[in-house]
């Protein structure tokens, strides 16, 4: 049987959607048929937690973001590992990776997509300048992998041959995505005790992910919920005019800011609900992570989310860029406790069935293996 050799190159600098997929994806691929190694573009954070968690993980760091020496750099680290298939996560990856795998001569280029362009640079400039380097290498990757049914219609749309593209779910590691503090743990080093309403977004601070519609929402609520407390969780180039919004609506008492936190099984444990109010979101995996730990969800109807939080079965759905239909829906749910723990529990087992981190290895181990030729791998 012939082991798979398969290089994951993404930027690393923040630990984000695309980092958790890499790490629930490694984990549960079958080490005997495939071996992983990542290599990262920054630093930190995430070559390191990578490392930490048993994967061989490495960084070929670039100085700048327009250091294109990086370039020649990964080349050598890639014909020196000698992988059968190269995979690529995000723009400067994608970029990078792919010229690096053709010039070491990689036979077969993945690519995930995992978000929109359009949503990830809301910049003109910086929009079009990314556009402009993902266009410049797309035609060297084999096949695309989509995260959600919706993203891969928005890819097709944007010019991508619908057969180059699988979509196969996000998927979470079941058996280490579990509290490991006694219930209740993370309240008390918050200061809120068992009868207090605690609601987050668990979020990079970026202005795709909707926090200002959530600050907007969390004063609506109040005026129902008084007792409500609110978590923003997460690290981001937002995270100085958050605050300061905080600040102006008047916030500062009731909104905490966590910054980056690992043990996110703990503190989702803790909460009553989980808001994603995002503009757009490729998937959600904040979302079946709240789901599996019987946190009942709130989300934007946008992208792949409806995939994921079914509006009425495992959760609510409302309008993006809309505070008051956010506060409405955070507000019925803290007052409707039982209904909304069933929707809760009706979503940890859609979580169990659909999106388990092993189905998302099982298939995309299955690709690799025909991208490959491999019938026996």
């Amino acid at each position: 049987m012939k082991q798979l050799r398969v290089l994951h190159i993404i930027g690393g600098g923040e630990f984000g959607g695309a980092e958790r997929h890499i790490l629930n994806l490694a984990c549960s691929l079958d080490p005997q048929k495939i071996a992983i190694t990542v290599i990262c573009l920054f630093e930190e954070p995430f070559a390191r937690m990578a490392g930490e968690m048993g994967l061989n993980a490495l960084a070929v760091p670039m100085r700048h973001k327009l250091d294109l020496g990086t370039l020649g750099r990964l080349t050598g680290v890639v014909r020196d590992y000698r992988p059968d298939l190269v995979h690529t996560h995000g723009v400067r990856a994608n970029l990078l990776g792919r010229l690096a795998a053709r010039r070491a001569g990689v036979r077969k280029i993945v690519t995930t997509v995992h978000s929109l362009l359009v949503q990830d640079y809301p910049d003109f400039f910086s929009r079009l300048a990314n556009t402009w380097t993902e266009l410049l290498t797309r035609g060297l990757t084999d096949h695309f992998i989509a995260v959600s049914r919706e993203l891969k219609n928005a890819l097709v749309k944007d010019g991508l041959p619908e057969n180059k593209i699988s979509v196969i779910y996000n998927g979470l590691d079941l058996d280490k995505f579990k509290p490991r503090l006694p219930a209740g743990s993370y309240r008390k080093r918050l200061g809120c005790g068992p009868q207090v309403p605690l609601v987050a977004i668990v979020a990079r601070l970026h202005a795709v992910k909707g926090h200002k519609i959530f600050l907007q929402a969390v004063d609506k609520v109040l005026e129902a919920v008084p007792e409500a407390r609110f978590l923003v969780v997460g690290a981001g180039p937002d995270e100085i005019q958050l605050k300061e919004l905080t600040g102006r609506l008047g916030l500062e008492s009731v909104v905490n800011f966590l910054g980056f936190v690992e043990d996110v099984p703990d503190l989702m444990a803790d909460l009553d609900l989980l808001v994603i109010p995002s503009l757009w979101e490729g998937f959600g995996l904040t979302a079946i992570e709240a789901m599996t730990v019987g946190v009942p969800v709130v989300a934007s109807d946008v992208g792949g989310l409806p995939e994921v939080v079914r509006a009425g079965e495992t959760g609510i759905l409302v309008p993006p860029r809309d505070p008051a239909a956010l506060a409405k829906a955070i507000i019925w749910v803290l007052k409707h406790r039982e209904e909304a723990g069933r929707m809760a529990a009706r979503g940890a087992e859609v979580v169990r069935s659909e999106f388990s981190s092993e189905v998302m290895a099982r298939k995309t181990g299955e690709l690799y293996q025909k991208l490959m030729g491999c019938d026996n791998c």
